[in-house]
């Protein structure tokens, strides 16, 4: 179980990496300004991301296991959604000067506008191609597939920014054409996958798919606008440059991300067969305290260094440690909340995805209301943490009314203290450094009893009594 883990964090620890190298590059060449223009980009693509499967990738991921003929699946879950892409590439042609006046305040910024539309169709390809290997376990291959796209965006960020332009553009064209060039080796490597010659439309397949995805493309929009509804405030009631600081912020902060990618990438398949193979719920209730423990220790660590890591973008995103704390709550929150939603998509209860995001999504518009007109990209960040915390209660909440039930008064307590420290990071206190290794100390032991459980099996491995097969 733990090679298969590591085997997953292999791609996204070497990826981060990557973006490690990227971001600095990407801050020093390129001013705040520019920056939030580019993260307008970013954000159109992330949008799109949050409903253009209709939730079939979701469907496929549940179905996989239960499926003897793994073709005739994949091909009926990626159908929708190429047909969707399509249309997106159509809409993306036609209408190019509105869509790069509502990006980038100008008309004449057609072509990137028209080559996102085709990065959409690969995006498409890409993410069922990934889910196919995933779902085979292949934690290795998954990975180091993972690794080419975020290779071919550095390489053509340092082409652009050297040689080419050193504007908002630099970071547009080096994302869609490293998208673009990743996902031409996997559509080659994999294309026994698209051998259409016998392929048929199963209708009984198709309608069970889109009957547990529709509720999860709802919860999966409420998700995505809960994730862009930061930056689209800014843009309204605020400016470039704090769209910049904050999109750059939630970059570093993406390095708890990388645990989140490793983990819900791992943890999916496994969860889904532990369900099919009737595991107790002692092994669900570990996992858990194990990733909280490993978030809030992350946490604490991005803390102590922040104004070390701050120093690694440019001078003028030096307001980014200011905010750093409050954005890597988000990343917390979502990936521990994924061992404790277990009971929403075993129960097949996805609708109730849509509560969560209703739930999440209320006080996120009424905090970017009330915050980001008077503190810009603080705001924000207060807005999209308070939001996420709500996200893991409501995820917790349902899935404990669903059949999933262990105590989670070690996650409300921690995530307790986190929030207080991200509170005493947002101002230039003193002695912040000593406050934040408190709350360290005092995390860890809250966590006692994990640290203690996690010893125990590690002693007890290759018993009966903990079988991590």
């Amino acid at each position: 179980m733990i090679k298969k883990f590591i085997g997953f964090s292999v791609g996204p620890v070497l990826g981060a990496f990557i973006s490690f190298i990227t971001i600095p590059l990407t801050t020093h060449f390129i001013n705040p300004d520019e920056y939030g223009k580019a993260s307008m980009f970013l954000l159109l693509q992330m949008v799109l991301g949050s409903f253009l499967f209709l939730g079939l990738d979701q469907s496929y991921t549940r179905e996989y296991h239960s499926s003897k003929n793994k073709l005739r699946l994949f091909q009926n879950a990626i159908f929708i959604p190429l047909l969707i892409a399509i249309l997106i590439l159509l809409i993306s042609i036609f209408f190019s000067q509105s869509i790069s006046i509502w990006l980038f305040s100008n008309p004449n910024h057609i072509l990137p506008v028209i080559l996102f539309g085709v990065m959409v169709v690969f995006m498409v390809i890409e993410r069922f191609i990934l889910l196919s290997i995933r779902m085979e376990e292949k934690a290795l291959e998954y990975s180091l597939l993972n690794i080419f796209v975020k290779l071919f965006m550095l390489i053509l960020t340092l082409l652009f920014v050297l040689f080419i332009r050193r504007d908002f553009l630099a970071v547009v064209y080096s994302t869609i054409l490293g998208q673009i060039l990743g996902d031409l080796y996997l559509i080659i490597r994999y294309r026994y996958l698209f051998h259409f010659n016998y392929f048929s439309i199963d209708k009984e397949l198709l309608q069970k798919m889109v009957l547990f995805g529709l509720p999860i493309v709802v919860a999966t929009s409420l998700s995505g606008l809960l994730n862009s509804l930061d930056r689209i405030f800014l843009r309204m009631w605020s400016d470039f440059y704090n769209i910049g600081i904050f999109t750059a912020t939630l970059k570093i902060a993406g390095t708890l991300a990388i645990i989140k990618t490793s983990f819900t990438s791992f943890w999916v398949p496994v969860a889904y067969r532990w369900h099919e193979e009737g595991k107790e719920l002692k092994y669900y209730k570990l996992v858990s305290d194990s990733i909280l423990l490993l978030m809030s220790i992350m946490f604490f660590a991005i803390l102590i260094f922040k104004d070390l890591i701050a120093s690694i973008l440019s001078s003028g995103y030096s307001d980014s440690k200011y905010i750093i704390a409050f954005l890597c709550l988000q990343p917390i929150m979502y990936t521990v909340s994924e061992t404790t939603c277990l009971g929403i998509v075993f129960s097949r209860k996805s609708y109730l995805n849509i509560w969560v995001g209703v739930i999440s999504i209320i006080p996120n518009i009424i905090l970017n209301i009330v915050l980001v007109p008077r503190f810009g990209a603080m705001g924000a960040a207060v807005a999209t943490s308070v939001s996420y915390m709500c996200f893991f209660f409501a995820r917790t909440y349902f899935s404990n009314k669903n059949g999933l039930k262990f105590s989670t008064v070690k996650h409300h307590l921690v995530f307790c203290l986190l929030l207080a420290s991200a509170i005493l990071n947002l101002f230039q206190l003193k002695f912040i450094i000593l406050f934040s290794i408190v709350l360290l100390v005092i995390t860890l032991l809250i966590q006692t009893s994990t640290i203690k459980n996690i010893i125990t099996v590690y002693k007890l491995k290759g018993s009966k009594e903990w079988d991590f097969s």
